[in-house]
């Protein structure tokens, strides 16, 4: 009933309640056995259908979206906020249902359960040390540095000393989960357990007896939630260069859904700033692509490594390559690891590959520091021109 004949007919409900109601005279002839009593019983069922009319009332569409919501948890302005429905400290939580309960179990979520198995089946090996950094950091010297502590970095490292076996293991954890790893923390994934364990028995191949172990891999930073989770003893070590330095270092287009999320954190963009992500358009854009790679991994590394405290630390390239003795026995000491002292005698440090972008073109690397500005600012390399 639309409003306008609900005016009409309350408003004449209400002329006969008021008729009724207020007329001196017997208005229904009933030979006075009740008298005025039942024009006053006809005035009032008149006054409340008239109200009744313009009472609120639920269209079966709000009432089927109210009854979605769990019971108590809908008030008369529609569902309860968030904050009504947690529970307080004077009222017990709902037990969730017996579905929630099996998927839960006693030790938390199928998923958590299911990395810590894993990880207490990696355990034997002991904690790793793991290198990670947006590539192109320069973190080979890093590499180099550890290994000349006693630290066995791998069976098989590619030109850049990463380790291909690890490098499987990240590779999946990234193209299958990241960056949103909730689903797997709920609910597993039933080809890493096999994949983690063999592809680490594989990269200790050739370990010597005792040494300790880890690796290097740029993009582990990107899967450090599920990392940290499998080595849960590790020591993470987060490799930062100067953004600038590292825009104009050639890399590899995103074109692959892998390299996607390494520079944007999705495989599902196509493209960016108007730009195709193909190989044309790396190679008259690189600094650019570079750049955004950069500081997406840079953020993430930090974001992921400061929650692992104590266990994460940072090292500036700049500093690595102008002070490798200071920063090689800040590591010993943090490592608990020897330092020999032919070590830094036997490294190759160019200090030239330190600020190289000094000497660019100043329009290619305004744009660069257009577009990166506030991440090299939070890293402490202010985008001086």
């Amino acid at each position: 009933m639309n409003v306008a004949v609900r005016v009409v007919v309350a408003g004449a409900l209400l002329a006969l309640a008021y008729l009724y109601w207020l007329w001196p005279g017997d208005l229904i002839p009933d030979g006075r056995p009740f008298g005025r009593a039942d024009d006053l019983v006809v005035a009032l069922v008149n006054m409340f259908a008239a109200a009744r009319i313009f009472s609120p009332r639920q269209h079966p569409s709000e009432i089927g979206r109210l009854a979605a919501w769990p019971p108590g948890e809908v008030t008369s302005a529609g569902p309860a906020p968030i904050s009504a429905r947690m529970p307080d400290t004077g009222r017990r939580a709902r037990p969730p249902g017996s579905h929630e309960q099996a998927r839960l179990g006693a030790g938390g979520p199928r998923g958590l359960r299911e990395l810590d198995a894993v990880a207490e089946a990696l355990a034997v090996h002991g904690p790793p040390v793991v290198v990670y950094n947006a590539s192109h950091s320069g973190s080979r010297l890093l590499t180099r540095i550890l290994s000349g502590m006693g630290v066995f970095m791998g069976g098989r490292l590619n030109a850049s000393e990463d380790s291909i076996e690890i490098a499987e293991l990240v590779e999946h954890v990234i193209l299958e989960h990241a960056p949103d790893f909730s689903t797997l923390f709920a609910e597993g994934d039933p080809a890493l357990a096999e994949l983690a364990i063999s592809r680490v028995r594989a990269h200790m191949a050739g370990r010597p007896e005792g040494a300790r172990w880890g690796w290097k891999l740029c993009e582990t930073g990107h899967a450090m939630p599920v990392i940290s989770r499998l080595f849960p003893g590790a020591t993470f070590i987060h490799l930062i260069r100067d953004g600038r330095d590292v825009a104009f270092s050639p890399f590899v287009a995103p074109k692959h859904p892998y390299w996607r999320k390494i520079h944007f954190n999705t495989a599902e963009i196509t493209t960016w700033r108007g730009l195709g992500l193909s190989q044309r358009a790396y190679r008259e854009h690189g600094p650019l692509f570079n750049a955004i790679r950069w500081a997406n991994s840079v953020t993430l590394g930090r974001a992921h490594g400061a929650m692992l405290g104590e266990r994460y630390h940072e090292v500036r390239y700049e500093r690595l390559v102008t002070e490798p003795a200071q920063v090689a026995r800040e590591l010993a000491a943090a490592l608990d690891l020897p330092l020999p002292d032919t070590l830094i005698e036997a490294l190759d440090v160019d200090v030239s590959r330190v600020g190289k972008w000094r000497s660019l073109p100043r329009g290619e690397l305004s744009e660069v520091c257009d577009l990166i500005g506030p991440t090299l600012w939070a890293f402490g390399y202010p985008p001086e021109m």
